[in-house]
């Protein structure tokens, strides 16, 4: 019989010293079947395995329904009974998703599919099949052993594989690809897989309290989220020092057709809980490091669901913690409890300004990089902040901090310093830098800066676009920003310079591209030296409204724009150094 969610409230039974205890009569099975609610359970669980099949499980989570238990230093839950909770994967037969499993492994021996269910109603499952094929498939569920894999180390090598001897502690990660094929039988309005989205069924004595694992420098691991509940990601990451507090998640290219690895596309997203910010990967193909085109999507990282793995690294040697207090409750239609789900913006409660700098690589990929203000951080690297890349291109761009590639940097806002990148190329290139996502932060001017020249490009509104021979860029190109300029074209106010190498006169060594409405001109001057070569205005719509060639040294040019509709315009001016430089400007006649 089914026991109402009440029973978890008021039934106690003192002899086991359990607070919920379950377990089948002699006429009948008991479980309890909980959908879209919060099962607290302040002190332990015993759980008797039921009689029929059918209704194997002491407990069923469905829809949303999540398990929390009190603070405890270990795990007392006992019994042979089951809990069964839901979790979809998101991939096909051909990649990876990164797993922890939310009940524990009690023998050495036993094999994933002793794990693993098949659902076939809301509360009967069968053994996910375990094969040897290369292509896992949804009807019925056939998990692959070829693909199960765990990671402890630094590098490549350092994958090991798990296959049929599923020997795995709580609290650590594994890779599982997913299934070929659907599914279209439904339990509680939800289908079992409509393509690339298999729900599992994961069984077993529930993991619980505190999980310790050990760690070292540098030392990269797989690990996940141990508990059948959401995780603040978070409070796990700030709390346990002995890690960067960085999380890397694996993303890749839908609708995979290929299991060689020359053929994978993807990448790891990069989190920093400090900054509030999560950094999608551009996908690689791992034949040769080169980009693919493609980007990863942006995911909601401070809550993550039952069952997600991800990757951290050591700080030094220690151990970290998974504990009851990082337990929390977050569902699907809030967005928050999704293996993978957008972002929202409401989830930062960090006051901070940020944005973007996009570099736009061959015309084929963008490369994000993250830029976080925070008054308690510092230029240098800071815990649970500053995110150093995990990813490796053959044309590959990045904060510099130390001469070490970073993702997200976070910083004190100071006016007109220079904030370092650092570009690896391997064969001729074309960069394209521009800025997005700006969040608590105008400035009046955003500057790319090129040491070997010495000149500033105002990217604010536009791109600047140049073209690069092979080799490394550690010293020479650079982000700047005035937030505030006065009538006479100097910051308001003096600020602490952290980099104390800035050229002077920073607008006195740039291009400028401006828009004079009261005197119904577009105006454009070259502020060091070199020349104008063409100027071309455009509608948003890609329209060319007008073009001028020069073939004399043009440092200065007008154009009228009383003739032109009020609209917003793209300019592009390219130089006799073969520098490129976009800017949107806005007429009012």
């Amino acid at each position: 019989m089914r026991l109402p969610l009440l029973f978890l409230m008021i039934f106690s039974t003192s002899w086991l010293s359990a607070q919920l205890y379950i377990a089948p009569s002699n006429h009948a099975d008991s479980y309890i079947y909980v959908k879209d609610r919060l099962v607290f359970v302040q002190n332990e669980i015993h759980l008797a395995e039921n009689n029929k099949k059918e209704t194997a499980a002491s407990i069923y989570l469905r829809r949303d329904a999540q398990l929390i238990q009190g603070s405890k230093t270990s795990n007392l839950n006992t019994g042979n009974g089951k809990l069964s909770v839901y979790q979809q994967g998101t991939t096909n037969a051909y990649d990876y998703n990164y797993w922890s499993l939310p009940i524990l492994v009690q023998d050495r021996d036993d094999k994933i599919n002793d794990y693993i269910f098949e659902p076939i109603d809301a509360t009967y499952s069968r053994n996910a099949k375990l094969i040897s094929a290369t292509d896992g498939l949804s009807d019925p569920l056939s998990i692959s052993n070829r693909w199960i894999y765990t990671f402890s180390g630094n590098n490549y090598s350092n994958w090991a594989f798990a296959g049929d001897q599923f020997d795995i502690l709580p609290g650590e990660g594994f890779t599982m690809k997913g299934v070929n094929g659907k599914n279209l039988n439904e339990i509680e309005g939800e289908l079992i897989n409509i393509g690339n989205s298999q729900t599992y069924d994961f069984r077993g004595l529930p993991n619980d309290g505190e999980i310790e694992l050990p760690i070292k420098k540098d030392q990269i691991l797989l690990i996940g989220n141990p508990y059948p509940s959401s995780l603040d990601l978070d409070k796990f990451l700030i709390e346990n020092t002995a890690t960067t507090g960085i999380a890397y998640f694996w993303d890749s290219k839908e609708n995979g057709k290929s299991h060689y690895l020359a053929d994978y596309e993807g990448g790891y997203g990069t989190y920093s809980p400090g900054a509030g910010v999560y950094v999608p990967p551009a996908f690689i193909k791992y034949s040769d490091g080169g980009a693919t085109g493609e980007t990863g999507k942006n995911y909601y990282r401070k809550i993550i669901p039952i069952a997600q793995g991800f990757m951290i690294t050591g700080l030094k040697e220690g151990s970290f913690s998974f504990k009851n207090s990082y337990r929390t409750y977050e569902k699907k239609v809030d967005k928050l409890s999704v293996f993978k789900s957008t972002v929202d913006e409401k989830d930062s409660d960090v006051e901070k300004s940020s944005m973007n700098l996009n570099i736009e690589i061959d015309s084929t990929y963008i490369q994000k990089l993250a830029l976080v203000f925070l008054k308690n951080s510092s230029p240098d690297e800071d815990r649970t902040m500053d995110a150093r890349k995990m990813n490796n291109n053959s044309q590959d761009i990045s904060w510099s901090i130390s001469n070490d590639a970073f993702v997200i940097n976070v910083r004190p806002k100071v006016d007109e310093e220079l904030i370092p990148l650092k570009i690896f190329l391997n064969k001729q290139t074309e960069l394209k830098f521009s800025i997005s996502d700006l969040s608590n932060f105008n400035p009046d001017r955003v500057f790319i800066y090129d040491a070997k020249d010495r000149l500033y490009f105002n990217i604010k509104t536009g791109y600047l676009k140049v073209d690069l021979t092979a080799g490394e860029y550690n010293d020479r190109f650079y982000l700047s920003f005035i937030e505030k300029l006065t009538a006479t074209g100097s910051t308001e106010k003096d600020t602490p310079e952290f980099n104390t190498n800035k050229p002077p006169n920073i607008l006195l060594n740039s291009v400028e591209i401006f828009q004079n409405n009261l005197q119904q001109q577009l105006e454009i001057k070259l502020l060091y030296d070199s020349e104008l070569r063409t100027i071309r205005l455009y509608d948003l719509n890609g329209k060319l409204y007008f073009t001028q060639n020069f073939t004399s040294k043009e440092k200065n040019f007008n154009f009228s724009t009383s003739n032109l509709s009020n609209a917003i315009y793209i300019v592009k001016v390219n130089t006799s150094d073969n520098k490129e430089l976009t800017k949107k400007i806005g007429v009012k006649n």
